[in-house]
């Protein structure tokens, strides 16, 4: 069976702490993701929290295409674009609204990115250890195998999100996951990993 071992170790109270993580498992599965730099922008018209008129110079959206849209403090991601129109694009509302932050007001900026498929199919219920990992600020979507969220998570630049059990509530259970939806929230860019063990053979 193999080994998962993660070192960590950090100061605090002027204490130094180090430790290891060790998870075992038969499986495992992994996917490493090239992110191109997204898209700056504003918020030309907020609809409503779900729905905006975006202006993005030079953007390459159409319609059906599921966007992230990230700003200072928030993001909401999945948001199907319906209407194109030059530098506009108007994305959310009743046919996508997508999920996360209710949207800012007009002027705000934003950065704009189009959804990128990773194929990752594993069991949370028989994860070990998970990690996900982004070299910029970015976000990661694990969906079923009918586009259903099982985790979205945000991931702030250069920092890990893990879960390795240790009496922590288990973040993906039910439907096994069939794919996981990415996106890039800068301007430059960025590489997403995802790395799974497993207690049974993938």
């Amino acid at each position: 069976m193999a080994v998962t071992n993660l070192s960590v170790g950090g100061s605090i109270a002027g204490l130094t702490i180090q430790g290891v993580i060790s998870r075992n498992g038969e499986g495992q599965v992994g996917a490493e993701v090239a992110l191109a730099a997204a898209q700056a922008g504003t918020v030309k018209t907020k609809i409503g929290d779900t729905e905006g008129v975006f202006t993005v110079t030079g953007h390459t959206f159409q319609v059906n295409d599921l966007v992230d849209i990230y700003w200072s403090g928030g993001i909401r991601y999945g948001m199907k674009v319906s209407a194109v129109d030059g530098n506009d694009f108007t994305a959310g509302g009743a046919g996508g609204p997508g999920a996360g932050d209710n949207l800012p007001a007009a002027a705000t900026a934003i950065v704009a990115d189009e959804q990128v498929e990773a194929d990752i199919d594993f069991d949370g219920d028989a994860m070990t250890l998970i990690m996900a990992h982004c070299s910029k600020r970015g976000h990661v979507d694990f969906m079923d195998s009918g586009s259903v969220s099982l985790k979205a998570v945000e991931l702030p630049e250069n920092e890990p999100w893990m879960w390795a059990g240790q009496g922590f509530t288990r973040p993906i259970t039910g439907n096994p996951v069939d794919k996981a939806k990415i996106s890039n929230g800068t301007t430059e860019a960025a590489t997403m990993k995802i790395g799974v063990r497993l207690d049974t053979v993938a």
